[in-house]
């Protein structure tokens, strides 16, 4: 009896943890055969703890044989320092370098800047100053290093040192930082479609600079995983920290 009695106020302070989270959902645009749609959650504060976008099973079929992207907007109602939208690039043959990431792949963009602002990066000629602005060593996070080149309307992409597809093992998922000018523009979770097809996971805590230049909320970890109850695909940018 005590034992049950335990459990049951166990499960009683997990409801209540539960019901004081708060998730707003956005607009869900359509992909493949399914949909994608942002969403954030908040804990009994009203601070952000997770920023996510969860993508229906569905969206994996029908998928274009050319490269897309499809814009999600954050919830309307909510502002979420720094972030302006999510652009998912869809590479449906991969991209450079192909022995590495010539695999079909999502590209899931959260952007800290506007489209605006996005479509007048070109990393070439006089721009390319600016795109490969070299960041001071405060605003870089450990392990992390620089890709040869910028990629027009997006930045320079940095990636993890450490990621298994660097040293050998066949590309899953990676987590990107993105910069222009100097400063995150971006952070960028990859993921192939493979690897959402086979339902793998991820949870994982991600090297975090001292500083960022523009203010927000920016995540500690980066979780996939796939949500049977829901049929969809989660990936989330988890405990969020406002610098």
């Amino acid at each position: 009896m005590r034992y049950s009695l335990l459990f049951l106020m166990m499960l009683l302070l997990s409801f209540k943890i539960m019901a004081f989270e708060k998730i707003i959902k956005g607009e869900s645009v359509a992909i493949g055969n399914g949909t994608a749609y942002t969403y954030v959650i908040y804990d009994e504060k009203n601070c952000p703890r997770s920023l996510g976008v969860a993508l229906s099973k569905s969206a994996l079929k029908a998928l274009p044989e050319t490269d897309s992207s499809y814009t999600l907007k954050l919830p309307g109602i909510i502002k979420l320092p720094p972030y302006k939208d999510v652009v998912i690039n869809w590479n449906a043959h991969g991209h450079e370098p192909t022995d590495i990431y010539g695999i079909p792949h999502f590209d899931f963009h959260f952007y800290a800047i506007s489209e605006t602002e996005r479509n007048s990066i070109m990393c070439m000629d006089q721009d390319n100053a600016l795109c490969l602005k070299q960041p001071g060593s405060e605003y870089l996070p450990a392990y992390y290093v620089p890709t040869p080149a910028g990629v027009s309307m997006m930045g320079w992409h940095w990636l993890d040192s450490r990621s298994p597809e660097l040293h050998g093992a066949r590309f899953t998922s990676t987590f990107i930082y993105g910069y222009y000018n100097a400063k995150v523009i971006f952070v960028e979770p990859m993921i192939t479609r493979e690897f959402l097809l086979d339902h793998g996971t991820v949870n994982a805590e991600i090297p975090m600079p001292d500083k960022f230049a523009i203010s927000g909320y920016y995540p500690q970890n980066y979780i996939l995983k796939y949500d049977e109850e829901m049929s969809v695909y989660r990936i989330i940018l988890k405990n969020l920290k406002k610098f």
